[in-house]
């Protein structure tokens, strides 16, 4: 009792003794909320944190034809521009521009000139040579003479049955035809007209088949096949029928992509060259999940996807587009169904813990 009293009388005369004694326990007290561990923290700050909430649909897969698509313009199957083949004045001319044409269509004539006077005079050289050569004939039978001049008269026949064969040809050419069924598109001439060897009278385009040229990449080609179905639309909001009628084998060095052809039959010639056209080639059948486009989000290595829920942490999902139309985007690889963030997407990343909030609930 001695002690404490002798203590506590100490302490009288020393009041600065308690106040620092009081001050260690405050130390002391405070710093014991510093000493947790990590992971006492974190547990205290997720207790203290609520989870972010995102609206979740679950989305179900259906059945999807999976497609190729490709981009080209409409053609001619082919194209052809007569040219004169003798020299003349343009007599008559048969044909409009854009008029349907039928093979042997007569679609202009070139004057003859003196080519008629030249056809009578080669039959005339051609009768008289044949009468010098059988009357060779005759005189090499009998010894007359020699073999030389029987070949001569020989040459000489021939000679004039191709001046012949040559006038009857410049004669068949002033009369300019149609080398098959099509559309007279362009004509260069008119009555009058001076034409010489080689210049245009006309251009001639068969639609029938109407063709588009399209290129396909490397990591399609060997998915598509020669006579395979092809769905066309046109600008002008035309649908139809077609099917691959060629496929190159060899790659463009340029671009690397092979040329292809796809046929359209156009036998009332509805169609037009030169519209842009889209071509739909199908090539299989896959489980696909439609979404709107703003569902659509990109990680941090830039891989286009979507963002799900399983077992309350977000998963990004990527994706494989395989059609997209009015209602949205369908997309392959995510299995037969899918809890997808709906909303609140933008604001969570892949591994955050979330409280999924479903559409309905």
């Amino acid at each position: 009792m001695s002690s404490m009293k002798q203590f506590a009388e100490q302490l009288e005369q020393r009041p600065y003794i308690i106040a620092l004694l009081i001050t260690l326990v405050l130390l002391v007290w405070l710093a014991s909320g510093f000493i947790k561990s990590p992971d006492e923290q974190a547990v205290a700050k997720q207790q203290e944190i609520p989870l972010p909430k995102v609206q979740v649909e679950t989305l179900r897969a259906e059945s999807i034809e999976n497609v190729i698509t490709l981009y080209g313009r409409t053609e001619p199957d082919r194209v052809v521009t007569l040219q004169a083949q003798v020299k003349g004045a343009i007599t008559q001319v048969l044909a409009e521009r854009g008029s349907f044409v039928e093979k042997g269509d007569v679609i202009a004539k070139i004057a003859l000139n003196d080519l008629p006077a030249k056809l009578e005079h080669f039959r005339t050289l051609l009768k008289q040579r044949r009468i010098d050569y059988y009357g060779a004939k005759e005189l090499f039978k009998h010894n007359y003479q020699g073999e030389s001049a029987l070949a001569k008269r020989l040459s000489d026949v021939t000679d004039a049955k191709a001046e012949l064969a040559l006038i009857e040809t410049d004669i068949a050419n002033t009369t300019i035809v149609a080398p098959f069924t099509g559309i007279l598109n362009e004509r260069y001439v008119e009555v009058g007209d001076f034409v010489n060897i080689g210049e245009d009278i006309a251009m001639i385009a068969d639609l029938d088949p109407l063709i588009i040229r399209a290129h396909i990449s490397e990591n399609q080609v060997g998915k598509i096949k020669e006579q395979q179905q092809a769905q066309i639309h046109l600008l002008n909001d035309s649908n139809m029928q077609g099917k691959v009628r060629y496929i190159a084998s060899v790659a463009n060095a340029d671009t690397n992509t092979f040329k292809a052809e796809i046929s359209i039959s156009n036998s009332n010639y509805k169609h037009l060259a030169g519209l842009s056209a889209q071509v739909e080639l199908p090539i299989e059948i896959l489980p696909a999940i439609q979404v709107s486009p703003a569902l659509l989000s990109l990680d941090e290595f830039g891989n286009i996807g979507v963002k799900s829920v399983k077992d309350e942490q977000v998963v990004f999902n990527k994706i494989n587009i395989i059609r997209t139309d009015e209602h949205g985007v369908w997309l392959a690889g995510l299995g037969q169904q899918l809890d997808i963030i709906t909303l609140g997407q933008g604001f969570v990343r892949a591994g955050d813990k979330v409280q999924p909030v479903f559409k309905g609930q």
